[in-house]
């Protein structure tokens, strides 16, 4: 697969996901591009959207644990190297049982240091998704997914942030505690906003902005009215992970990563100066044009 095949998949991937996840999970399960490992490892449907996770691995691997202590996910993909792969089919089956999640694949690739590698690693990203895809009965949340980007090169890392932004997934690194330090997951996991979030929070004009940070939670209605929040962008919202809304009742919440993006958002000069010219300038009838547009 080259390069071009390969910008044209990341963009339909990012599309579909942004504003068509529906689509997006009938067509990925109708993948035909899978691996052995994939179907052998292949277990039960899922009812429950599972939090995902993917590690790019390279020989250091302390800080997989870390992740799976900070994290709880209900299952784990790895992508290292063809010549670590035996090593981490073993190692996930061993962590599967201890930390107590469902055992994913482990993709591998031989051209690591090739140009070629970059198109490698997205096949196998991909190739996970379509997993992932099978296994559940109804769409998949790639929201709820994290994807850590601590272990293996550079360009590893770079594509797993890539693709991190095409899935809307969590981006995270951990770092190594200091020596003679215990292990501290809240301590050393970073989680990195991914940039749809950041583009859907600042869509919101200031005034809503705030009122989300204080508020918290409260009735989806009173969001849309008294927030003047449009409907359309409640879905973003949610689809973003900054809030989360109840299956049953029309109640929203802030999530954890919500609280972090709005308050990153809401600070600093720039928002100061979006305030001013809130309160300088009166609400026209086609809603706030202070506020950049997603």
């Amino acid at each position: 697969m080259n390069w071009k095949t390969s910008k044209k998949i990341a963009a339909r991937v990012t599309d579909d996901l942004h504003y068509a996840k529906q689509e997006t999970h009938r067509d990925m399960s109708k993948s035909n591009d899978t691996t052995e490992e994939s179907k052998s490892d292949s277990e039960e449907s899922t009812t429950e959207p599972a939090k995902v996770m993917i590690l790019f691995m390279g020989r250091n691997f302390e800080h997989a644990k870390t992740s799976f202590q900070y994290y709880s996910p209900d299952a784990v993909h790895l992508v290292t190297s063809d010549e670590l792969r035996k090593t981490y089919v073993r190692r996930l089956n061993n962590w599967s049982k201890r930390y107590g999640f469902r055992k994913g694949t482990v993709q591998s690739i031989g051209d690591l240091f090739e140009p070629s590698s970059i198109d490698s690693l997205l096949s196998c990203v991909f190739s996970v998704v379509s997993v992932e895809s099978r296994l559940s009965e109804g769409p998949i949340s790639t929201h709820m997914w994290s994807v850590g980007i601590t272990g293996g090169t550079m360009h590893m890392a770079a594509v797993a942030t890539l693709v991190s932004n095409a899935l809307d997934a969590n981006a995270f690194y951990v770092t190594r505690p200091n020596e003679g330090e215990a292990v501290m997951p809240r301590k050393q996991v970073f989680e990195m906003p991914s940039l749809i979030s950041l583009k859907t929070a600042m869509a919101l004009s200031p005034s809503t902005l705030r009122n989300l940070i204080q508020e918290e939670s409260g009735d989806v209605s009173d969001l849309v009215e008294a927030n003047g929040v449009e409907p359309w962008l409640v879905g973003r919202l949610e689809a973003s992970g900054i809030i989360e809304t109840h299956r049953s009742k029309p109640v929203w919440r802030l999530t954890k990563p919500g609280r972090h993006i709005l308050g990153m958002v809401s600070s600093g000069p720039m928002f100061g100066m979006r305030m001013i010219d809130e309160e300088r300038e009166p609400i026209q009838d086609g809603g706030y044009d202070g506020a950049f547009h997603v």
